[in-house]
């Protein structure tokens, strides 16, 4: 009986055996390990793409550029030098080999002295006269405006009236000498031979009419180079000396109303720019030149009215 019962769990222990085997065979297999997401090393979602904005081509990039440049041009006119610089980085930004902002860059952090040096000589500002026009008849280049203000501690270089006497670097040019008027004897309008002796040969003015005909030279090439402002003041200087001359006036008229015509134009531009003290300055240079232009006068009115309402609406 007992050897009955050792078969029968020898055979339970079999059968046991060979069921859990077959379970293990048909398992259905383990489920895969969720992702952590937590972990560094799991792939982030991916992002939506911003749209970009598109690329310029580098003409577009150069135009864009210079159009900046100019804006920095006007705002240095006005002295806000803060604004300029901020608009003198997206220009070289855009293009690096910009002239006019690489220029306009070098006058804000140059030391004007160290730059122009210490020898100079005083200056009587003109009716028509402006820093700009200045610039280029002394330093060669309308665009060194902003260095010549400095030169002289000038903020805001479009605040230039006649009569403003400034320093000019370097040493006066003959035509500019005798431009000033002076009160010895060695002025270029001698007075009437009978009430002063007759001078020394090395110390004799030129010839009136010689004279005359070198500043209308000098002038048709300031007036053919685009320097309408230093060609008028010379066509004025020629003929405040020989009044007689009418081919001498009508040369000077002919560049004077070309002149309130650019400054109307720059005028017009300021104002739906918003840049007021521009309008109002280029209005100013026309009723210097044409002081019954009534145009003139109705339309910078409306600048200062316009520049005091802004100032009153936010404060400044």
């Amino acid at each position: 009986m007992k050897g009955i019962h050792n078969i029968a769990c020898v055979r339970f222990a079999a059968i046991a055996a060979a069921a859990l085997l077959a379970s293990c065979e048909t398992a259905p297999p383990a489920p895969s390990k969720p992702v952590d997401t937590a972990s560094p090393a799991a792939s982030a979602p991916a992002q939506p793409v911003k749209p970009q904005a598109p690329d310029l081509t580098p003409a577009q990039a150069r135009a864009q550029a210079q159009a900046k440049a100019i804006e920095a041009v006007d705002q240095l006119q006005n002295g806000d030098e803060a604004s300029a610089r901020n608009t003198l980085e997206q220009v070289l930004s855009l293009d690096p080999s910009n002239d006019l902002g690489k220029k306009l860059r070098e006058q804000i952090d140059a030391n004007a002295e160290k730059e122009l040096g210490s020898a100079f000589f005083r200056y009587t500002v003109q009716p028509g006269d402006s820093m700009s026009r200045l610039a280029q008849q002394y330093l060669g280049d309308r665009f060194r405006f902003y260095i010549l203000a400095k030169y002289n501690d000038i903020p805001n270089p479009s605040k230039l009236s006649a009569g403003q006497v400034i320093k000019i670097p370097g040493k006066a040019p003959p035509a500019a000498v005798a431009a000033r008027p002076r009160p010895d004897t060695t002025s270029a309008e001698p007075a009437p031979s009978a009430s002063r002796p007759t001078l020394e040969p090395e110390a004799q003015a030129p010839a009136p009419q010689n004279d005359v005909k070198t500043i209308v030279a000098k002038a048709a090439q300031l007036q053919k180079s685009g320097d309408l402002e230093g060609a008028y003041a010379a066509y004025n200087e020629a003929a405040r000396r020989d009044s007689s001359n009418a081919d001498v006036a009508t040369q000077r008229d002919a560049v004077r109303q070309a002149l309130i015509r650019r400054y109307e134009r720059e005028a017009v531009q300021a104002f739906q720019r918003q840049n007021l003290d521009m309008a109002i300055a280029r209005w100013n240079n026309v009723l210097e030149l044409d002081p019954n232009n009534q145009k003139a006068k109705l339309e910078r009115e409306r600048a200062v009215d316009l520049k005091k309402r802004m100032a009153e609406k936010f404060g400044g």
